[in-house]
């Protein structure tokens, strides 16, 4: 579906970047909470352990100063009554130092081991945030690829996988509904059917040799299907577990089709070939197919998502993260309200046919009260995002207002979002 800016002018965006911008600074503000925990909870084991060193030292102190009085008070005779109780004092003021210090960092260890399990649930939520925010839109500009690869089992699995410009990657599973063309085991007989593609084949009684032959795609066994929105790729075989097949790669956009014969090493049919042009458009088709069966299958759980190869969960502070988001959506934010009419809201115009269109607007206070909670150095990693400033003054329409325009039904304002829920705050150590 198409968008355009709030003068109608022509825009680049495929979706509705004003929900993964409300989505986003949902998602900035979380996680720069999660930074301030996991900084209350690192200040917390520094100051504990601090404390720890210091109950230890008077301990070792203590110790010292007993083994001190022993040592300087009269005892007599070394057979002396008295030397032998002070001998006894003095084994038992160490016994007695040595386990107080052993008690000391054992509740160290307990402690350190809490406050490590409370910056782990502090993450894993982080995490959890991130996923509320990639499962339902990608980040503008990112690049995904939707695919479903056949188990052993005969059964497909599909996923997703994306990564943007500034280094976040990541995985989506995606769920096969009962009765989708993927839930059954052979699928190509519901994306192909009877359609035909002439391919080199070894082969023939009395003189073997290799010929263009027509395969059956729909008696195919489809080992794996990935697009990317440009094209879509299809891993087909002859039979389950054999090399023999074709792997094709259609663009649907430019209508061509690139083509490989796979088999045996000494199969001399095996090879990239030239797709007649009489097969060309039955192969869009099943692109197409492919495609939107693809599109259909929804996204059920993060699984994994990594900035610059390492792990999201294992970062130590989440504000880069966060600086990345906002620096990749500032330009189009800055854009967006550019093209809007009014200085007070950011405007999208959503093309539902070519005389018919809806408008989307949020208001800039709206997305400014959601950081409004943050300290002032945080909240100033969203005012690149220029929603405190007022945009140039409104400009005419490129296009011409149309009747159907002057008669838009009211304006849709974006719903309210649904935020992580607030983190439990890091608890202080027991009295």
């Amino acid at each position: 579906m198409e968008f355009l800016y709030g003068d109608s002018t022509p825009s680049p965006l495929k979706s509705n970047f004003l929900e993964f911008l409300r989505d986003a600074i949902d998602f900035g503000v979380f996680a720069l909470h999660v930074d301030d925990e996991i900084g209350a909870i690192e200040e917390r084991s520094r100051a504990e352990s601090k404390a720890a060193d210091d109950e230890i030292e008077r301990l070792e102190g203590l110790g010292a100063a007993v083994a001190s009085a022993i040592d300087q008070a009269p005892k007599g005779g070394g057979d002396s009554e008295t030397a032998r109780c002070g001998v006894k004092l003095a084994a038992a003021s160490v016994e007695m130092t040595e386990a107080s210090i052993a008690a000391v960092r054992e509740k160290l260890e307990v402690r350190r081991a809490e406050l490590s399990a409370e910056e782990e649930a502090h993450r894993g939520a982080c995490l959890t945030a991130l996923a509320g925010l990639l499962l339902p839109h990608a980040p503008p500009g990112a690049t995904e690829t939707a695919q479903v690869e056949r188990g052993l089992d005969r059964l497909y699995t599909a996923s997703r996988v994306g990564d943007t410009t500034f280094g976040l990657a990541w995985r989506i599973d995606l769920g096969i509904p009962a009765g989708h063309a993927f839930a059954r085991e052979a699928p190509m007989e519901k994306l192909a059917p009877h359609v035909e593609v002439h391919a080199p084949e070894h082969g023939g009684w009395l003189k073997k040799g290799v010929k263009l032959k027509a395969q059956r795609l729909d008696r195919m066994v489809l080992a794996s299907a990935a697009d990317d929105g440009r094209t879509v790729k299809l891993k087909l075989r002859n039979d389950a577990g054999g090399p023999a097949g074709l792997d094709l790669e259609i663009d649907p956009t430019a209508g061509s089709v690139s083509a490989m014969r796979t088999g045996a090493s000494d199969d001399p049919s095996a090879g990239a070939f030239d797709v007649p042009t009489e097969d060309i458009a039955a192969l869009v088709g099943v692109a197409e197919r492919t495609r939107a069966a693809l599109a259909e299958l929804p996204a059920t759980r993060l699984v994994g998502a990594s900035i610059g190869g390492v792990a999201v969960e294992d970062e130590r502070r989440f504000t880069h993260l966060v600086e990345k988001f906002v620096s990749a959506m500032a330009p189009i934010v800055q854009e967006v309200a550019r093209h809007s009419l009014t200085s007070t809201e950011l405007v999208l115009r959503r093309l539902l046919s070519s005389e018919r269109r809806e408008e989307i607007f949020v208001a800039k206070s709206t997305l400014r009260e959601k950081f409004q909670p943050l300290r002032p150095e945080l909240r100033a990693i969203f005012g690149r995002l220029g929603l405190e400033t007022l945009a140039p003054p409104p400009r005419h329409s490129s296009i011409p207002a149309t009747p159907e325009e002057n008669d838009w039904p009211a304006r849709a304002e974006l719903p309210p979002s649904d935020p992580p829920p607030p983190l439990k705050p890091s608890r202080p150590p027991p009295e």
